[in-house]
């Protein structure tokens, strides 16, 4: 090969070195970004299977497989009077500045008073309260209160007054706060799906990155010869000029 071939070979190599170097990285930053994906529905499939519902009057059962999830907690559930045929908690909803959250506002007599003997300025109209995940979230985040109709005193004759419970307080809310576990089934199934699409494409892009490693060593290999076929050359022409 002569000293004019031998370079062009030389500089073709070296650019397609220089291209095997560029896509490997390329492959080696979308691996990277790809991981980075895994962490977005991994987080989604652990709080959906470890998020949690506010069941009213739920079965106590220790294994939450037996909870009834169509009785979560609604609006209705708290306004609704003890002494229904299906019994609430006669309580009300209240805001953290103590008005009271209804969806629409009552009526309001002359006085300006409704039949509680509230003002309208009393009230929060929450049009959406009636969403179950609003009322949860609400009183998850301590947005919203519960207040129950109470005696302070033993005999349950004096000082009755509106006082704040705990949603938690299963005891005197009838409210339990378990796993929901409605949702599991499609999460594992929709995880599973992201994880077979990650470990396909990532093995793809493993199998990508040997084979330009793969090229590389045969690139250097390559360079290494037409280098010393180069040197050669040099050599043989100052010994022919010397």
């Amino acid at each position: 090969m002569g000293m004019s071939a031998s370079q062009a070979r030389f500089l073709i190599l070296t650019a397609q070195k220089s291209n095997n170097e560029y896509q490997a990285q390329r492959i080696t930053h979308e691996r990277l970004m790809l991981a980075q994906e895994t962490e977005g529905w991994t987080t989604e499939y652990n709080d959906k299977m470890n998020n949690k519902t506010l069941l009213f009057n739920a079965n106590t059962a220790s294994d939450s497989d037996l909870y009834n999830y169509n009785r979560k907690l609604t609006y209705d559930d708290i306004i609704r009077s003890e002494q229904d045929d299906n019994p609430g908690l006669g309580g009300r909803l209240v805001t953290t500045s103590g008005k009271v959250v209804v969806p629409k506002l009552p009526q309001f007599d002359e006085n300006g008073l409704s039949a509680d003997g509230l003002k309208e300025s009393d009230y929060f109209v929450d049009p959406e309260i009636g969403r179950t995940d609003m009322l949860q979230n609400a009183l998850t985040n301590g947005v919203y209160f519960i207040e129950l109709y109470k005696y302070t005193d033993d005999t349950g004759e004096e000082g009755a007054s509106w006082q704040k419970v705990d949603y938690s307080n299963t005891t005197e809310t009838k409210i339990s706060e378990v796993l929901d576990k409605t949702d599991d089934a499609a999460a594992q199934a929709e995880y599973d799906k992201m994880q077979s699409l990650f470990q396909n494409k990532d093995k793809s892009l493993e199998m990508r990155l040997k084979q330009l490693e793969s090229e590389h060593t045969a690139l250097e290999t390559e360079i290494e010869s037409v280098q010393k076929v180069i040197q050669n050359n040099v050599e043989t022409s100052f010994k022919t000029f010397g």
